[in-house]
């Protein structure tokens, strides 16, 4: 049996050399099989596949989640095939070249052999990479893991950062493209190449003169990194307690086409490894993997980041400290400013108060067909400066653009803004985007936040079935409308957070004049039809073909004493669930916040997507067992790291040095940028005036705070549970 990636690396960083042959001798073909996919020539792969070991080797000690190897190897491999390709291809030794002197060794007979044999090779493996060129990119990759690299689906979605099931319709979808004969030429082609018998050999030699590279030690050790985990860093530095920020990720769109779509995010906490794949409310794509949408266009599943902004020359060299301002505009919206000085970026972030979770009864995902609607009612999305994303309690529209263009964000934000009427064509266009996301959502066991749009359904209007599809695609555009003059821009519900280099006050002159002729009224968003006597314990079903198990624990408001350890229950149990082996192999993804809001009460939540044959009482008694240790104090040793953690959080942004300190290595620049503006925005919009309160408050909870709260708010007798199950017949088509 294999002996795990992070005991080897232990290992290898204990000085086993050993350890490490063990690791490349289980990756190599992984790695030559990516290389040779990307650069398209077997030998120079081979080149390419030992430099990714040497620096991998060289540069282990940086590795800061040793779990994620393999996908950290992935972000290596890709970088070098880049830089090969990027550099003047080096020239292939035509047959010519060779010597008199080397052919002379072969017999004529035995040299025409070989040329016969090697130029079939070539033609075969020419004939592989044309028919590989027919498919999409990231079946295109499957395929060729798969075959070349020899790993099950279970290794390549661990490889490339996706779920076994994404892995597995990818790879069923490549074989409907190809003929059973090409398939069979892939198979033998590709599964027939073996490496050189000497690049373990080689690898190991040249390990033999490299010293490893310890992590820097210059970089200033903020309090929480004590923890000794980078998500925990995530958690606090950039917000990501937020249900908003489950993790770092392009904010814009992935390679999108012309035509917009608005998709929904739901995956895990991910760092130093390769930007996986994301389905999220993003202007840009449709979110149907290897599906084409109305408009023809196609998910890009395999993103490449960059590494680097070219929009910041200055700033993340300095202690620079973004200045907070705070104002009010004629009519009651309230804009929060981050002015970072000498940036010459600019994101403008709009906090709408309808969500997932206030969605009316029978309007399950009206919020997000919404979404879609008021974004494309200011014309067409340019998709490189335009997103958008619907939460459980509010709607976020974004623009990313600079100080040449900030003016023209705030005139298409003023256009979502001032309500302006949906057309049918609009509605015509988008709600089969809409209805498209579920099957995409399903595949990647993506549901959390379509669960709480189920749950809001189930414990606010009495709902029973769920039936989203049907429900998106019977709305009407006046419905639709009415509804979103109802309950979209309200008073003293709506804020602006603004961050980049503008000038403050020529901001504040310019934002009046762009929104103070907008008429906010005083509205309510819809209210709870529920019947008082509903049980706490509740089955529903639902036309999404995946099981889900949620609950739940009414909690006290932020301006109550205990919510500050509540909050910091809520990061701790997080933890606990998503770095559980247990709820790894039997959830597609576990999470918990508390940050389930709704008009009338906030809740604690844990949500879990079922893997097929999960058993759903094993995973109930699991979440018990990992909260039980949070009810003693002696169990709760993280607690004051992480308070003073969130304690910084909510006093002031980050400065910038030490917010790129941290950055991943596959984040750029400017994402870490866009992504403390969309942070701090949230918690201005959930928090407003409580924020100093909070921050004060948090940095003194102790471990006994947070285990008498999880005694008093988390037990049994409060515990509120939802199990959604697929309905009889979910897609008629797939029958």
């Amino acid at each position: 049996m294999e002996r795990d990636d992070v005991q080897l690396i232990h290992n290898i960083l204990s000085g086993d050399d050993e350890a490490f042959s063990t690791l490349v001798r289980k990756y190599q073909k992984s790695v030559h099989a990516l290389a040779w996919r990307k650069i398209g020539d077997f030998h120079y792969a081979e080149e390419i596949t030992q430099d990714t070991f040497l620096q991998a080797y060289e540069k282990l000690p940086t590795l800061k989640n040793r779990s994620q190897f393999a996908g950290w190897l992935y972000v290596i491999t890709n970088n070098l095939c880049t830089d090969w390709l990027r550099k003047k291809r080096p020239a292939m030794q035509s047959l010519g070249d060779s010597s008199v002197k080397a052919i002379d060794k072969l017999t004529y007979e035995r040299y025409i052999l070989e040329q016969r044999e090697r130029e079939a090779g070539e033609r075969r493996h020419e004939l592989v990479k044309q028919l590989l060129e027919k498919l999409p990119e990231s079946e295109r990759t499957v395929v060729t893991l798969y075959y070349l690299g020899e790993m099950t689906t279970k290794e390549i979605g661990k490889f490339l950062g996706v779920s076994v099931n994404t892995i597995t319709s990818r790879l069923q979808r490549a074989r409907e493209r190809l003929q059973a004969s090409d398939e069979r030429l892939i198979n033998e082609t590709l599964g027939g190449w073996q490496l050189s018998g000497n690049l373990l050999e080689d690898i190991m030699r040249q390990v033999a003169d490299i010293k490893p590279v310890s992590p820097p030690t210059g970089k200033p050790l903020l309090p929480w990194m004590a923890l000794g985990t980078a998500t925990v860093l995530v958690i606090l530095l950039l917000g990501v307690s937020h249900q908003y920020l489950s993790r770092f990720q392009r904010p814009y769109s992935f390679e999108a086409q012309s035509e917009p779509t608005i998709e929904i995010i739901e995956a895990p906490v991910v760092l130093e490894t390769v930007a996986k794949p994301d389905v999220r409310n993003q202007i840009g794509r449709a979110a149907t993997p290897g599906k084409n949408s109305s408009t023809g266009s196609q998910v890009s599943e395999e993103v490449s980041v960059p590494t680097a902004s070219e929009g910041f020359p200055n700033i993340f060299t300095s202690n620079t400290v973004p200045e907070v301002t705070r104002f009010t505009l004629s009519n009651g919206i309230r804009v929060v400013n981050l002015h970072v000085e000498n940036s010459t970026d600019v994101g403008i972030f709009s906090y709408l108060p309808l969500g997932l979770g206030t969605d009316g009864k029978a309007k399950p995902y009206w919020s997000h067909l919404i979404n879609h609607l008021t974004v494309r009612t200011a014309g067409p999305i340019d998709f490189r400066t335009s997103n958008a994303e619907t939460m459980v309690d509010n709607i976020r529209l974004d623009f990313m653009g600079n100080t040449d263009t900030w003016t023209r964000g705030l005139e298409q934000h003023a256009k979502w803004l001032s309500g302006l009427p949906f057309s049918a064509e609009t509605l015509t266009e988008e709600r089969p985007r809409v209805l498209s996301q579920f099957d995409s959502i399903e595949a990647n066991l993506a549901t959390h936040k379509l669960a709480q749009v189920a749950w809001n359904q189930v414990f606010r209007h009495g709902e029973t079935d769920i039936a989203m599809r049907k429900d998106i695609q019977s709305a009407q555009l006046s419905e639709l409308q009415e509804y979103r003059d109802q309950h979209l821009v309200q008073a003293d519900r709506v804020l602006l957070c603004v961050i980049g280099g503008v000038d403050p006050e020529t901001l504040k002159d310019t934002m009046e004049k762009q929104f103070g002729a907008i008429s906010l009224t005083e509205k309510t968003l819809p209210r709870p039809t529920v019947p008082p006597e509903i049980a706490k314990d509740q089955n529903a079903t639902w036309d999404i073909n995946v099981t889900h198990y949620m609950e739940t624990y009414p909690v006290p408001r932020p301006e109550n004493e205990d919510y500050p350890a509540l909050y910091i229950a809520s990061v701790l149990l997080r933890l606990a669930c998503i770095q559980d082996t247990l709820l790894k192999e039997w959830t597609g993804g576990i999470f918990c916040g508390v940050d389930l809001l709704t008009p009338e009460e906030i809740y604690l939540y844990i949500t879990a997507s079922l893997k097929p044959d999960a058993d759903i009482e094993k995973v109930k008694q699991r979440i018990r067992q990992l909260m039980n240790p949070l009810k003693e104090p002696e169990n709760n040793t993280q607690v004051p790291m992480i308070a003073q953690g969130l304690s910084m959080e909510f006093s002031a942004p980050p400065d910038m040095k030490t917010l790129m300190q941290y950055k991943p290595e596959n984040v750029p620049e400017n994402l870490m940028f866009l992504q403390l503006g969309v942070s701090w925005g949230t918690i201005e919009y959930q928090y407003g005036s409580n924020l100093s309160h909070l921050a004060s408050a948090f940095a003194n909870v102790s471990a006994t705070d947070v285990s008498n709260v999880v005694n008093r708010y988390l037990t049994a007798e409060r515990r509120m549970t939802l199990l959604l199950t697929p309905q009889a017949v979910v897609n008629p088509q797939a029958q």
